[in-house]
């Protein structure tokens, strides 16, 4: 990736901002994975923001109407991050960003993270903003195994899924 994207973050116009957007997804897979590397572990690590910055912008761009292939590239990227050796928040970071962008597709990922206490939260949200029957078995799945707080999140979400 090209470090002088970062320094042109936060953009000052929209027009910069759609110039921004692009010239991140023209980076394909390999800038989202650099972007979750450089937004650190440590949740508030100052190192840590622009990319951070950065890798919610480009989520948003992607996730934009009519963007069905940067869309799908982004989502299965964060998706394949979800089994990478990262901290708890920066896992839980990502959830969040698969809640705006995922897809159907990235569930199973998601779902894997229902059985942890920290992830169950975040990893819930993003199955239940993607919703549809792929999102309503996953949850059907976890539930048996989860107590407390995770079997009642995972209950709410399925709830909500069938209203």
């Amino acid at each position: 990736m090209n470090p002088e994207l970062l320094d042109k973050i936060p953009a000052q116009s929209y027009e910069e901002a759609e110039r921004l957007g692009q010239a991140l997804v023209a980076g394909g897979a390999a800038t989202v994975r650099e972007l979750v590397a450089m937004v650190g572990d440590e949740f508030g690590d100052p190192d840590g923001a622009k990319p951070k910055y950065a890798l919610h912008g480009l989520v948003m761009f992607a996730a934009r109407p009519g963007a069905d292939g940067p869309r799908k590239m982004v989502a299965e990227t964060l998706a394949g991050e979800l089994d990478g050796k990262h901290a708890d928040e920066l896992k839980a970071f990502i959830c969040r960003q698969l809640q705006l962008c995922g897809r159907s597709q990235e569930i199973p990922a998601l779902a894997k993270l229902l059985a942890g206490d920290r992830l169950c939260e975040p990893a819930t949200q993003a199955i239940l903003a993607i919703g549809g029957k792929t999102a309503l078995v996953a949850l059907g799945v976890a539930l048996p195994g989860a107590q407390g707080k995770r079997r009642a999140t995972i209950r709410q979400a399925m709830a909500i899924l069938t209203e």
